[in-house]
């Protein structure tokens, strides 16, 4: 599996996670790009340029949400950087996941533990 393809299975599974919880959840989509010798391909893009999901529960609950497997650190000053409220959620194993806030803040949930 390449790395795309891992990344969109966590952001999928971080996004089912959310819908059960009662978010409504965008996630970012490929875009159209042109590469010499490959032609037509697809690239990654996140939502405004730092985060992968965005989730939103009515009324007033918005979070911005990136989603990684690995150089978390890279990943949690941009987001940071960017948008303060950001969160960064690192793959640890098999549906668990620690949620960096800028905050220092940390918690680790398992998504595919029964609501």
């Amino acid at each position: 599996m390449n790395n795309r393809a891992k990344g969109n299975v966590h952001e999928k599974k971080v996004a089912d996670f959310l819908k059960t919880q009662g978010y409504l959840t965008e996630r970012g989509f490929g875009k159209p790009g042109w590469r010499p010798g490959r032609g037509l391909v697809f690239c990654a893009r996140d939502l405004f340029g730092f985060c992968d999901i965005l989730a939103i529960r009515p009324p007033d609950e918005v979070r911005f949400i990136q989603v990684t497997s690995g150089a978390v650190a890279v990943r949690r000053a941009k987001s940071f950087a960017v948008w303060p409220n950001a969160e960064v959620w690192e793959h640890l194993r098999a549906g668990i996941y620690r949620i960096h806030k800028a905050d220092g803040q940390t918690a680790v949930v398992d998504v595919k533990a029964k609501q």
